[in-house]
């Protein structure tokens, strides 16, 4: 069983000691990483739809990037992804569950193992960066994270905790692989919408009770219930899992 999981901008530069493990697409990473030197601040601003400083701030990220100190990724990713798996507090073989069944997602990077050593940057997959390849960043690694997806799932099971924007790049239809999508609610009357900010806090929190609870097979998941969410068997149907709790409760 592997859990896919989007990045986030915000991001922790902070050493940390612990074993940690090598990209799968350096090759690739290095191409971006290269095309995105050649913009100056101003194109970055336009292509990232960012302020100035974050464009100055990127900009030399991606100049000195062959340079940059790298990190986890389970760390340097701070967002609200990240805040739900709180990684901080998880135990040695917590950590060691999440490399192994957890992988992230990246617009830099491909895809992920949490203790892959990666250096700051920010491009997100849906920057619509021509390349070599097309005309995004969906058609530059075109196949291969679905194909890597593939070979890791050796249960055939994959979880998407992902936003819609980085799950995108599974190409979910052709992917050979039980999909499995995992939707957090919050109930409002007699509805039940998708609140942005809160989900994604509970989609880091799922992957945290699936390393907490070395969770191997799909039932376990309905047994999560951080945060005040519990399975909803109502609105949930074939491989998509519900999870509602009333008023946004803490």
């Amino acid at each position: 069983m592997i859990a896919i999981v989007s990045p986030s901008k915000t991001m922790k530069e902070e050493n940390v000691t612990i074993k940690t493990t090598k990209p799968k697409f350096t090759e690739d990473t290095k191409i971006l990483a290269d095309d995105m030197k050649k913009y100056n601040i101003q194109d970055l601003e336009k292509l990232m739809h960012i302020s100035k400083d974050l464009a100055t701030l990127n900009y030399e990220r991606f100049q000195n990037f062959g340079k940059a100190k790298a990190y986890p990724a389970l760390y340097l990713f701070r967002g609200d992804v990240f805040r739900g798996i709180d990684a901080d507090t998880l135990k040695e073989g917590d950590i060691s569950y999440l490399n192994s069944h957890l992988r992230i997602l990246s617009g830099l990077y491909g895809i992920l193992r949490p203790l892959d050593k990666i250096r700051p940057y920010r491009l997100e997959m849906g920057t619509g960066h021509k390349n070599e390849r097309g005309k995004d960043l969906y058609a530059f690694w075109g196949s291969k994270v679905k194909e890597y997806l593939e070979k890791e799932a050796k249960d055939n099971i994959l979880i998407n905790l992902a936003s819609k924007e980085y799950s995108k790049v599974i190409r979910q239809k052709d992917i050979d692989l039980d999909v499995y999508d995992i939707e957090f609610r919050e109930k409002k009357n007699s509805r039940y919408p998708i609140v942005a900010y809160y989900a994604k806090t509970a989609r880091g929190e799922m992957a945290r009770y699936m390393a907490v609870n070395n969770v191997t097979e799909v039932e376990e998941l309905k047994g999560f219930n951080y945060s005040g969410y519990s399975f909803n068997e109502t609105l949930s149907k074939d491989r998509v899992l519900v999870f509602t709790r009333s008023q946004h409760a803490e």
